[in-house]
């Protein structure tokens, strides 16, 4: 049976943004990210973010995962990626 795999890409993006963050030394919690038009379109499940909300990078994984963002999941991917 075919299954979405939306939550499984969060979920690796999650572990790839925390990898990152410990690589580069990123500090998730001091960290701004400015979301953009592009972010803030995507469709989907949503966090509701909006274009030129300002967020820690800590919020975006939680609005990333508890509301399984892909607003929030696509903005991470823009600015880490």
């Amino acid at each position: 049976m075919r299954r979405e795999v939306a939550s499984l890409t969060k979920m690796m993006t999650l572990l790839t943004v925390i990898k990152l963050l410990a690589r580069f030394n990123i500090n998730p919690l001091k960290t701004f990210i400015t979301i953009t038009k592009a972010a803030s379109i995507v469709t989907g499940t949503t966090a509701n973010l909006r274009q030129s909300d300002v967020l820690t990078i800590e919020q975006l994984q939680y609005g990333m995962m508890l509301p399984s963002g892909n607003d929030a999941a696509y903005t991470l991917a823009e600015y880490l990626g």
